[in-house]
């Protein structure tokens, strides 16, 4: 059954549903863009509309290990004097592989104000637990956001400024949200990314991650009749 996504229909501007993938889908769907999800590779029939994009969606998980927590760079966004645009930028960075940014059908201006929002509602606190940045001569250039629920947690945003890529920071990030969390008793942290993003993959498996779960996405378009 196709669920109406209010949010994502009202800040893109047209009717969005979600389905998990069937044989066939015998409604008619009175939707613009219909996300189609599932476990393993499928091609959905669905009158009226067209494929137009798809990703492979993965998870990364990993046992928080417990350690002493060393001395790093890293600081609670709310503990620095920062400019919102470095934070933008970083974000910007982050979601270069999200499908949001790739599939063409979207106004291009929708993923930047996708992605502000996204860190407005880290920062405040409404979508994640904290937001960590990596500080060094002044400079931020790195950050990552995370939020808990249960005896778990999940990545939000991470990335590193292309001028300091290739430097260790992504890995003191991680490192800095795993100790928090071991402190707060939390036992795993899940990582989601996407297979084509592979630099984010490799990163992921050289920190010890695994992938636990796959999650293939196809956008579904309606045929616009001319």
């Amino acid at each position: 059954m196709i669920q109406r996504l209010d949010w994502d229909s009202d800040f893109f501007g047209f009717r969005i549903g979600e389905v998990f993938y069937q044989e066939d889908l015998d409604e008619t769907p009175d939707y613009d863009l219909l996300y189609v999800k599932g476990s393993n590779e499928f091609n959905a029939r669905i009158t009226g509309f067209e494929e137009g994009f798809s990703e492979l969606k993965l998870v990364f998980s990993k046992d928080i290990p417990v350690r002493n927590r060393e001395a790093r760079p890293v600081f609670p966004i709310d503990q620095i004097v920062y400019d919102i645009d470095e934070i933008y930028n970083l974000a910007y960075e982050s979601g270069k592989f999200s499908r949001f940014y790739l599939d063409k059908h979207f106004n291009s201006g929708k993923f930047g104000e996708l992605y502000r929002k996204w860190v407005d509602n880290s920062i405040s606190k409404a979508i994640a637990d904290d937001v960590l940045v990596y500080v060094e001569e002044n400079e931020i250039s790195g950050f990552v956001t995370y939020k808990t629920a249960g005896d778990s947690a999940t990545i939000g945003l991470i990335a590193v400024s292309p001028n300091h890529q290739g430097k260790g920071i992504g890995g003191k990030l991680l490192q800095s949200v795993e100790d928090r969390l071991a402190e707060q008793n939390i036992k795993k942290l899940r990582i989601p990314t996407q297979q084509e993003n592979q630099p984010a993959c490799h990163f992921y498996t050289k920190q010890g991650y695994e992938i636990c779960e796959r999650t293939f996405i196809k956008h579904y378009w309606a045929v616009k009749n001319e």
